[in-house]
């Protein structure tokens, strides 16, 4: 169940990007405070900090990182609640290097939203053609929702979570010192 439920994201993904319709010759405008307010739940930031944690990369440097990106884009100044954010907020992602194209982070660990903003053009340069593919996400929710929000469920009572979605560096801040393992997402 864990893999497969970014499979309809990552076949249309593979999909444009067989056309020539991906991210290749753009300056990664959707990761960038000029579009980006990808926010996560406990399950997403759960599996990146799994994927980081038995990859080695869940540093120090890293962890910096993240909260230099909360503190410049004030995103742990929310409003509303974690069910519903009144006010979501751009900010550049702490993934985004900058120097090569492309996330750090594979497929199978992106949150959904990522992986669903797809270039559609051949010459895509600035972002222009990208957008959200929203009947995919709808899709892919549809096929998992109760599994999701059973595991999403299970993890804010383990681990006192009050929140349902946050702005991912927010997420993963939340949930950075906890012990995660892929037992809790089964």
């Amino acid at each position: 169940m864990l893999k497969n439920r970014r499979e309809n994201l990552i076949t249309r993904m593979i999909q444009l990007s067989s056309e020539g319709q991906d991210c290749q010759n753009c300056p990664g405008t959707c990761c960038t405070f000029q579009s980006n307010s990808m926010m996560s739940t406990p399950l997403e930031t759960s599996e990146i900090l799994i994927w980081l944690h038995s990859t080695q990369q869940k540093t120090e440097s890293l962890k910096e990182k993240i909260q230099n990106t909360i503190s410049q884009y004030r995103l742990d100044q929310l409003t509303g609640y974690g069910r519903r954010s009144f006010l979501r907020r751009t900010y550049t992602c702490p993934f985004f290097n900058h120097k090569e194209l492309g996330c750090p982070l594979p497929p199978e660990k992106k949150p959904y939203g990522c992986l669903a903003f797809n270039a559609h053009h051949k010459v895509e340069k600035a972002g222009e053609f990208c957008f959200s593919e929203t009947e995919e996400l709808i899709r892919r929710e549809e096929d998992n929702q109760a599994w999701e929000a059973s595991i999403n469920e299970k993890l804010k009572l383990k681990h006192k979570l009050w929140w349902d979605k946050l702005p991912m560096p927010v997420a993963l801040i939340e949930m950075w010192n906890m012990d995660l393992s892929n037992e809790d997402l089964l």
